[in-house]
């Protein structure tokens, strides 16, 4: 009777004791301290001064990739050039979007593949030269993503869409043209585009006008994303009064444009983003810095340290109280 009454004792207490240890397990004070060894993961380290990234802010990659839809991609090391990088940040608590235009011809590291597709170092060189790397589709997005990254002070990019020369003028025309100045003469190309003219871009015309860079004007990819600015402004213009008046158009116009992308992105996650944020305000962000040629003889584009730096704090962090 003795033993059973002692061992019944034993199980209560044990069984008690757990409960206090689970109860404990759940205090508010014990949730806090792993919620408060999580909460400041994400952070960078400034001048002396922590920074934790900001809530509620999501940003896109837009690649334009200098190679054609039916392209065969073999190897590791011909996915074709980034010619068009800019980042789409979207602030849901300030309700506004920051567009923050690349130069193809940034210096940042980037990863190279060896033939066979394995990883064979990091080396600085044009942002452009990074989507050249990989299968040509989703891997050569991601290392375009990660040199991206890279230059932004290891700020991760949550999402990406990329899309060939063959979309240009499909998303031109699903927007009735684009109405544009012509300071350049593009005439050895279309005999309408002359300088001075003002033109509704439709078809190919579109893809002459943002793509073409040698013997245009100056020759230069700065005059060449001054242009696509001129361009990118006004199509945002009337995409968004589209958008707004059609719930669908975003819908219709993915699926016509899906044959010339890659994105990480589902087609109700982009109609959804797209949507809600239909209204928000729109900055532009260039980064400043200096031309160089190299001894290469390719245009190097050196950011300036300090400007990108408050860029990325500006769009991205805050300060740890």
């Amino acid at each position: 009777m003795l033993l059973v009454f002692a061992a019944a004792i034993l199980l209560v207490a044990a069984y008690k004791g757990g409960r206090w240890l689970e109860t404990r397990n759940a205090q508010p004070e014990a949730r806090g301290d792993r919620l408060q060894r999580y909460a400041y993961e994400d952070t960078i380290e400034v001048d002396g001064t922590s920074y934790r990234r900001r809530k509620n802010v999501t940003s896109i990659l837009l690649m334009g990739i200098d190679r054609a839809n039916d392209t065969v991609v073999t190897g590791y090391r011909n996915g074709g050039q980034a010619d068009f990088l800019q980042l789409v940040v979207i602030d849901s608590d300030e309700q506004k979007i920051t567009r923050l235009q690349i130069d193809r011809d940034t210096m940042t590291p980037i990863t190279i593949l060896g033939v066979l597709g394995n990883q064979s170092g990091v080396r600085t060189s044009q942002i452009c030269l990074s989507h050249g790397f990989g299968d040509g589709k989703e891997q050569s997005c991601e290392l375009t993503v990660s040199a991206v990254s890279n230059l932004l002070l290891g700020t991760p990019i949550d999402s990406y869409i990329a899309m060939n020369l063959d979309g240009i003028s499909i998303l031109n025309d699903a927007v009735g043209g684009v109405t544009v100045t012509l300071e350049d003469d593009f005439s050895a190309l279309d005999a309408s585009m002359t300088p001075g003219r003002t033109m509704t871009l439709v078809g190919d015309q579109a893809e002459i006008f943002v793509r073409s860079r040698r013997n245009i004007g100056v020759g230069t990819n700065e005059a060449r994303m001054a242009r696509q600015q001129q361009y990118i402004a006004r199509l945002a213009e009337q995409l968004d009064g589209l958008i707004q008046a059609d719930e669908a158009f975003i819908g219709s116009l993915y699926d016509e444009l899906k044959p010339y992308l890659i994105t990480n992105l589902s087609r109700g996650a982009l109609i959804n983003r797209a949507w809600t944020s239909r209204a928000y305000g729109r900055t532009l962000h260039e980064i400043e810095g200096t031309y160089q040629v190299g001894t290469d003889e390719f245009m190097q584009f050196y950011a300036d340290e300090t400007v990108l730096q408050q860029i990325v704090l500006e769009l991205f962090y805050q300060k740890v109280e």
